[in-house]
């Protein structure tokens, strides 16, 4: 038990690393000049990008894990998965479940858990540090037309004008804090987990809340999904992912207790809370700004 537990914290460690220094992290094997130095700037900086997104993704999986225990359901530990890339740094985490579980309502509690926690933590994050970014013209940056942009939700554009505006998207960018960016970056793994397929958390609730009715028209809504490729690719590949690993439909869970009012409402806010959280090109060159003109059109 404490090897697994070691490997668990190993993890974390790396994640941490790799949260806080990303793609530079191989220039620790290498000589460079006052490389000490650039590293301890970096990671000062980074340190509340780091530290806060952790923190989210923890109380993700210990909100699948605490229930899953409080029903006797066997679960690991999460397992953080460290990626040594920009922008972000992790490709989030994950726990096992290894029995499997006997009822819908200990699938809803399960699968509620993480998305809930992670939506109420990444939402804070994203305020405060909204407060602590600046906007910032984008002709300041010389050719604009590579330049990295983290999408926006309807809950991030509105919330940034709000906060920081009003602005032109086409011409101001927000320069953002750490934790603003941590915010962004768990906002968007909530969001992920809450597309309503196979073993996703949004599957586990939208399976929960309409049963076997449900496998009547999940295809379609997952087609319709598919057309997000046409705004960024990289939702063709996790159209992918679903269909050949995650699964469309979810695997059949007994009945047994009806949820309750209390319940049905956390299920069915989580799921609206997609449509406002939800980044249709979550990272893109400052060439493509479809998000802010479709915003923009509905404002007129």
């Amino acid at each position: 038990m404490k090897s697994k537990v070691g490997f668990h914290l190993f993890l974390g460690f790396l994640t941490f690393l790799t949260l806080t220094f990303k793609g530079n992290l191989i220039g620790l094997f290498f000589p460079l000049e006052n490389k000490m130095q650039i590293f301890s700037n970096l990671f000062f900086t980074e340190l509340p990008y780091s530290i806060s997104l952790l923190f989210i993704l923890f109380c993700h999986e210990m909100g699948h894990y605490l229930p899953a225990r409080f029903y006797k359901i066997e679960a690991t530990l999460p397992y953080f998965i460290p990626i040594p890339f920009d922008p972000v740094g992790t490709m989030g985490a994950v726990i096992s479940i290894k029995e499997p579980i006997r009822t819908k309502l200990q699938l809803f509690d399960i699968g509620t858990g993480g998305p809930l926690m992670s939506l109420i933590l990444s939402v804070i994050a994203w305020c405060i540090g909204l407060k602590f970014s600046e906007l910032v013209e984008i002709n300041k940056f010389g050719d604009a037309s590579n330049l990295l942009e983290f999408g926006d939700s309807l809950f991030t554009y509105y919330s940034g004008q709000w906060i920081l505006g009003p602005y032109d998207p086409k011409n101001i960018t927000i320069l953002i804090h750490p934790l603003a960016k941590a915010g962004w970056v768990g906002l968007l793994i909530t969001a992920i987990n809450l597309l309503p397929f196979g073993q996703l958390d949004g599957g586990h609730i939208i399976y929960s809340l309409f049963k076997e009715n449900y496998r009547k028209w999940i295809y379609y809504l997952f087609i319709v999904f598919l057309f997000l490729g046409l705004v960024n690719f990289s939702w063709v590949l996790w159209g992918f992912i679903i269909y050949y690993l995650i699964k469309v439909e979810h695997p059949y869970v007994p009945d047994g207790e009806e949820l309750n009012f209390t319940r049905k409402a956390i299920g069915i806010f989580l799921l609206l809370s997609l449509i406002f959280i939800f980044v249709p090109n979550p990272i893109h060159t400052n060439n493509s700004l479809l998000i802010e003109d479709i915003f923009r059109f509905f404002q007129k």
